[in-house]
């Protein structure tokens, strides 16, 4: 049973007219694997066995058929196809470590696809790493989606778990693309020279990895089908999925079936390795129940087996160190399904001081090398403010980060910083520059002459002489002036200039040295006593505009 073709498929097929291979084997591959040419996938066999290939999709040209013969045959590359509306067969995934890799698993399964009028299969080991594919072939064309919801409806209606790491479906259920058309997965071709790849028998023994005996045994399956049946479940299956409820679901199960969306589709671009990493580790704490090193080796499994790793992911040399890390914060943030909750909430930090570390860490560790970089090449500036620029693009970090580790690159800093203050306009120093304990605003602004730098002692109510009303404030005590040997007078206090740029060096978490490096690289070698009213303003200015110099570091773990 095969319907008319969806818009944009039609033109993608390779006409009949394309010569196939002289291999009358080379043939049959095509016909049954080369119905689809575009979007191909292919990856460099590697040389280590135990490394999962890197698997890349190419969309510039089609995959003519001799080209398909021609990549099968070379031992050097991998080569996989997708489905395109109608197709001649399906196939299983059952992945290496899954409860379903077994020769009990693949029984059960065996036993739920006939229910549905498939009655025979074969059985294949997909790669050195031990995973299995279990082909089911059609003696006929049929309507690529409906087989693959009939398959999904009757593989959950008997208790087997689809998701990512156990049992995946090809093809898969794709979403419908109203504007894009949207490919279906992609799969590695069988028994590719050198691949790993070979027949097995009920009790998973290889039993050779000739394709043309791979071929003669899907034509005896092929033809043992009930066709009838299955067009029955098909129809069934479809139907189901029209009517059913898109949110109807209990909410745990909608939550269970977007994280398993989420893990299946892997990576698509950069910068979704600490995304993925929680969504496999909250999967695998939650609805596998798994903890500690077991949790560990699940979401490591699991992320260096979804698509797009090997061409994305930016932190696969410490991956494992990552994973750990994610692990134990999700351990404190989610429990297995129907147990009681042991958030610990009288500890929200948890092990996320470990992930924090390591992200301070890796900040360090780009700020020395940009350092020693600029400076290799002689391109690291003397002015304190080009320089901190400079750096900070080259490591690729914030102000913020940079102006917490002076220790690192500022010439007149060794390395140490010392404890956050509570508030840098609030502390002391040691020297003459102590701010006061009270910052409230003078109510008398006039100039006040301290006691103990005054020529001439105290002016007493004795000392006015008979005539006490001849004293007026127009006179000194020595002489006509008030003039003293005192510190001259602070800039005007402002209140609210002050609780802004208070607030602003809070947000910033910089400590005392570090705030007053700031001020002395951006005012002329000042101090905080020193500026004046515009200065401080001017300061404020310069706070504020630290965002706009040099994005802020990522948040390490949010939730």
């Amino acid at each position: 049973m095969t319907a008319s073709t969806r818009w944009g498929e039609e033109s993608l097929r390779i006409p009949r007219s394309e010569p196939l291979p002289a291999d009358p084997t080379g043939q049959r591959l095509c016909e049954i694997f080369g119905h689809y040419p575009w979007n191909f996938i292919r990856a460099d066999l590697p040389d280590d066995a135990t490394v999962k290939a890197a698997w890349t999709t190419v969309n510039a040209y089609p995959l003519r058929p001799r080209v398909l013969w021609n990549h099968w045959q070379d031992a050097n590359q991998l080569i996989g196809v997708r489905f395109t509306h109608d197709t001649r067969y399906a196939l299983l995934d059952l992945d290496a470590g899954g409860d379903y890799c077994t020769t009990d698993g693949v029984a059960q399964i065996r036993a739920a696809l006939e229910t549905i009028g498939i009655t025979r299969t074969l059985l294949v080991r997909s790669s050195w790493s031990g995973g299995l594919h279990l082909y089911i072939p059609f003696a006929e064309l049929v309507n690529t989606f409906n087989l693959a919801v009939a398959l999904k409806e009757c593989l959950k209606a008997q208790g087997f778990r689809l998701q990512a790491g156990q049992l995946e479906i090809f093809p898969n259920v794709k979403a419908y693309g109203v504007e894009t058309f949207i490919q279906y997965m992609g799969h590695r071709l069988p028994l590719q020279p050198g691949s790993g790849s070979c027949l097995l028998d009920d009790a998973l023994n290889p039993i050779g990895d000739s394709l043309a005996r791979f071929f003669w045994l899907w034509d005896g399956a092929a033809g043992h089908q009930d066709m009838d049946a299955l067009r029955h479940a098909m129809k069934i299956g479809r139907d189901n999925h029209r009517k059913k409820p898109k949110r109807r679901s209990h909410p745990v199960e909608s939550w269970r079936q977007d994280l398993d969306l989420e893990i299946t589709e892997g990576w698509t671009g950069y910068g979704q390795t600490n995304h993925l990493l929680k969504t496999i580790a909250c999967y695998g704490r939650v609805f596998e129940r798994l903890d500690g090193q077991a949790l560990i080796d699940y979401t490591l499994r699991i992320a260096l087996t979804r698509p797009g790793y090997e061409e994305y992911c930016r932190h696969q040399p410490d991956i494992e160190r990552k994973v750990t890390a994610w692990v134990r914060a999700v351990e404190h943030y989610y429990w297995p399904m129907g147990t009681a909750p042991t958030r610990d909430t009288s500890h929200p930090q948890g092990e996320l001081v470990l992930f924090n570390q390591l992200q301070a860490e890796n900040a360090q560790n780009r700020i020395r090398a940009a350092y020693a970089e600029l400076d290799r090449t002689d391109t690291l500036p003397e002015q304190i403010t080009a320089r901190a620029k400079a750096i900070a693009q080259a490591a690729k970090v914030s102000q913020q980060t940079l102006y917490k580790h002076l220790g690192l690159w500022h010439p007149e800093h060794q390395e140490g910083v010392i404890a956050l203050p509570a508030s840098f306009l609030a502390l002391t120093e040691a020297r003459s520059e102590a701010i006061p304990k009270s910052l409230e605003p003078l109510e008398n602004k006039e100039l006040h002459p301290l006691e103990k730098t005054m020529k001439g002692g105290a002016l007493c109510a004795g000392d006015l002489g008979p005539d006490k009303n001849s004293f007026t404030p127009e006179r000194g005590v020595r002489g006509d002036e008030s003039r003293f040997p005192q510190e001259a007078e602070p800039a005007p206090y402002d209140p609210d200039l002050h609780e802004q740029i208070q607030r602003q060096i809070r947000s910033l978490g910089w400590s005392v040295d570090v705030i007053r490096q700031f001020i002395a690289d951006r005012l002329g070698g000042k101090r905080w006593f020193d500026l004046t009213e515009d200065e401080r303003f001017l300061l404020l200015y310069h706070l504020r505009g630290l965002d706009s110099l040099e994005a802020r570091e990522p948040s390490d773990v949010t939730y």
